[in-house]
């Protein structure tokens, strides 16, 4: 079996919802790739292929970054004048046993993350971190190395049991209310969940009936939700153990605290799917779509094709919110319905105006190397997202304010950044067209 995934791209346009449960194709009877990386590939965009380069690259690096940690943690205690080095905790000398115990649990650690992200590389038939010697491999950015440690927290958050706390508090009221305001009846709905991430809330939205595409961006969640959703590599009985929190050295309560397993996944993800006793498939389809939303979604043959979009930590991490909602808008059946369930972050919060720039102008040019979507993008309140909702044509069915949830937080921590988000349906209010001649 192999849920179908869209090659990547931000001018890929061509949809296709549909789940592939032919054996035949299926990845682990097949020589045929089916892969998202393979597809990537295949379309010989050579921008593209270059950033699966370096998203590949820098899922090898992981202990090689880990290991380069620990070795700085080290010079930085041998630094110490040696009246305060005599007062370390022995786990601290690496001289002693309990250090050296120390620093196995450590480097275990993060070999257990380095064989995730290889399992997820090889199931894209890409070169793993033990095929590509770390003398020939071009450094990874810090930035890259940080969406590596996000997708390994992601994974956490939506197919470990540990994670079960976050999606309950963040997924549950969406499944509740996607039932209530749009009930199965006949041919099952169609749902669009973007930002879908690993695709957890994609797929517990598919287990209800739904038809369901989600849609992702980042090549990162990618690569990791084609392997959870489509390899056969981990299951609940023989499930793949990381470590997500490693890297985090600060708030930490216990050195063993990081270092702790999660296992993934917590379900198998193709027993939430119910088959037709008749045909042996689904009634419903499930899809991901690889891409910038705006690139796939703004385009003619998406308007009014959509019953639901539900979006979960989504609509504060777009540019322009207006913007992304008029396409929602636009994508929805008469009568449609789109949910929400986050915070208002504002990912794309640019530097503030300083006093000495003497007009906006001047404002942008001293910004000048920084992507404009960072300096034209507006943080409205909560306030001024429902009426720009209405004036926009939905309806607000169902609000709630101040709910408390977390995102791929470290239980562990003395630090958590707990959000109070809002929860929100609204409806596309049905506009009476004149029918064309």
């Amino acid at each position: 079996q192999e849920f179908a995934h869209e090659s990547f791209g931000q001018q890929n346009n061509t949809m296709m919802a549909s789940r592939n449960v032919d054996d035949s194709s299926s990845s682990a009877t097949s020589n045929e790739d089916h892969s998202l990386a393979n597809q990537t590939l295949e379309r010989h965009n050579k921008e593209e292929q270059d950033h699966l380069e370096e998203v590949c690259n820098a899922y090898r690096q992981h202990a090689t970054f880990a290991a380069c940690q620990w070795k700085e943690q080290q010079h930085r205690l041998d630094a110490l004048p040696v009246d305060q080095r005599s007062l370390l905790p022995k786990s601290l000398r690496s001289t002693t046993q309990e250090g050296q115990d120390r620093a196995m649990q450590y480097k275990e650690a993060y070999i257990r993350n380095q064989f995730c992200l290889d399992c997820i590389l090889r199931h894209s038939n890409m070169p793993h971190s033990q095929q590509v010697p770390a003398s020939t491999a071009s450094i990874a950015s810090d930035s890259h190395m940080s969406k590596v440690s996000s997708v390994l927290k992601s994974l956490a958050r939506d197919w470990s049991l540990e994670g079960k706390v976050e999606r309950d508090a963040s997924y549950e009221p969406l499944l509740e209310e996607i039932q209530r305001y749009l009930p199965l009846s006949g041919s099952p709905p169609k749902l669009c969940v973007p930002g879908a991430g690993v695709g957890r809330l994609a797929l517990e939205l598919c287990s209800l009936g739904y038809s369901v595409q989600g849609n992702e961006f980042s090549l990162f969640m990618l690569l990791a939700s084609d392997f959870i959703l489509n390899s056969n590599i981990c299951n609940p009985e023989r499930p793949l153990a990381l470590s997500p929190w490693l890297l985090e050295s600060r708030n930490v309560h216990t050195p063993s605290d990081p270092c702790r397993k999660v296992h993934i996944p917590d379900v198998d993800p193709f027993g939430m799917i119910a088959t037709d006793d008749d045909t042996g498939e689904p009634p419903q389809e499930f899809s991901m779509a690889a891409g910038d939303f705006l690139s796939i979604y703004d385009n003619p043959n998406q308007t009014q094709t959509w019953d639901g979009i539900v979006c979960c930590f989504f609509l504060d991490a777009v540019p322009n919110m207006i913007q992304y909602l008029q396409v929602m808008w636009n994508m929805l059946r008469d009568g449609g319905i789109l949910l929400n369930f986050g915070p208002l972050m504002y990912h794309w919060a640019g530097p503030k105006m300083r006093p000495d720039d003497a007009s906006f102008d001047v404002y942008l040019s001293r910004q000048q190397d920084m992507d404009s979507r960072y300096l034209t993008s507006v943080e409205f309140t909560w306030q001024d997202v429902r009426e720009i909702l209405i004036n926009i044509g939905f309806a607000i069915e169902f609000e709630e304010t101040g709910l408390p949830a977390l995102y791929t937080a470290d239980t562990t921590s003395m630090m958590n950044t707990s959000y109070r988000c809002v929860h929100f349906v609204a409806r596309k209010r049905i506009i009476n067209r004149i029918p064309d001649e």
